[in-house]
């Protein structure tokens, strides 16, 4: 039986390791810099907490602190470890074979990106056997709104991480350098949510119709966005009917991923929008 001091360790030690998860999520979720104060304004800690754990976490080079001292992001000890994660990935394996056939019956590049804060992180991809066909690196992070893949997994992220990315994308939007209004946005998200896919005939005016659809898991959380990219058509923002030609077999697609990670109540809804 532990003495009440080793409990009282035990218990502190396990305090400290939620406490710099909570600082960690905090600022991957946040997307920018972060002061001590908002942190601790935020997750109701105090600042003394907040800057002892963050003084360790800068030592391990998990957080790095901003040459003018005015804030902390995540470190580069982090991205080093996310690369690995990323190989050791259970969605991207899983949903490899899967691709395969998908890709083998349509011919057309496929993509699986997963929630990044609200944005979509590329995490695999296989490409078409045509001349012609996009080339997008794994890491490669798309945001909104431009891309559709990045719209369908803002539509199912959490209330928080959505209000947050409209701001964001709101205030980097001053110079009205491309056309955003977060209500609109709003209602797009919830079309999406609703019919289970979203498409684009020029995704990022690359050339390129996208059509895209969700993957959730055994907790009925999105997991992943399976994203099929072809030549494009028409103008961005547009759709055609005959352009969305293989949203039927990436449905299926997605469906099958989705059961196969267990879910089903989201499954079920999937399957009676097909």
């Amino acid at each position: 039986m532990a003495t009440p001091d080793r409990k009282k360790s035990n218990s502190s030690t396990v305090h400290s390791v939620v406490v710099t998860v909570k600082l960690l999520e905090f600022l991957a979720t946040s997307g920018r810099p972060q002061r001590v104060t908002d942190i601790a304004t935020s997750l109701k800690m105090t600042k003394a907490r907040v800057s002892r754990h963050l003084s360790t976490l800068t030592d391990l080079g998990l957080v790095a602190r901003l040459p003018d001292n005015s804030g902390y992001r995540l470190g580069p000890a982090l991205f080093r470890l996310s690369r690995a994660a990323l190989d050791q990935y259970e969605i991207t394996n899983i949903a490899y074979r899967y691709m395969v056939v998908l890709r083998n019956e349509i011919d057309e590049s496929l993509l699986l990106a997963i929630p990044a804060g609200g944005d979509a992180l590329i995490v695999s991809s296989i490409s078409s056997n045509k001349t012609l066909g996009p080339r997008v690196v794994r890491g490669t992070r798309w945001t909104i709104p431009m891309s559709p893949t990045a719209r369908l997994i803002l539509a199912y992220s959490s209330d928080h991480i959505r209000e947050r990315i409209l701001a964001r994308r709101s205030e980097r939007n001053t110079d009205q350098e491309l056309a955003f209004d977060a209500n609109d946005m709003r209602s797009t998200l919830e079309t999406i949510r609703n019919r289970f896919y979203e498409y684009d005939a020029n995704a990022h005016d690359a050339g390129f119709a996208t059509v895209t659809v969700p993957i959730f898991d055994h907790s009925e959380e999105l997991q992943a966005a399976l994203t099929v990219v072809m030549a494009s058509r028409g103008e961005a923002g547009a759709t055609r009917s005959e352009d969305i030609r293989y949203l039927q077999p990436l449905r299926e697609t997605g469906l099958e991923l989705t059961r196969a990670l267990g879910s089903i109540d989201m499954a079920n809804k999937m399957a009676t929008m097909m």
